[in-house]
């Protein structure tokens, strides 16, 4: 398992939220949104809503960004059966725009130290002894 990482290049500005990452997770995405778009719509769907709030409300409570609307649906999937949905559409601040370059710059040199010392074992393995 040699894969690269790529960085996250969203599409549109709707993220939908799940159960299968944390809510640490999805603020860390909901910032990568944030930065390319300045709204970010957070979808959850059944118990995720739980997720789509914790989200909204870290983000509006750390002044990323502001909480424009909150919206309920009734989703009826082909099984049969009803569920609820949450929207949750937030927008940035100005100050949020500011602590999410700088948490993103942060990141990436880290990255880079990674990367060199990981070329830095390799050539240290290839040398002849």
């Amino acid at each position: 398992m040699n894969q690269q990482k790529q960085p996250l290049d969203p599409k549109d500005s709707i993220l939908n939220i799940s159960l299968k990452k944390s809510s640490g997770q999805f603020i860390f995405l909901s910032k990568i949104f944030l930065n390319k778009f300045e709204k970010v719509e957070l979808h959850g769907l059944g118990e995720a809503t739980k997720t789509v709030a914790a989200v909204a409300e870290s983000l509006s409570r750390n002044q990323y960004a502001t909480i424009k609307k909150i919206e309920t649906q009734t989703y009826t999937p082909e099984q049969g059966g009803k569920k609820i949905k949450l929207i949750a559409i937030l927008e940035i601040t100005e100050e949020g725009k500011k602590k999410i370059v700088l948490e993103l710059q942060r990141k990436k040199p880290e990255e880079g130290k990674k990367n060199n010392q990981q070329e830095v074992q390799k050539q240290a393995e290839n040398q002849p002894q």
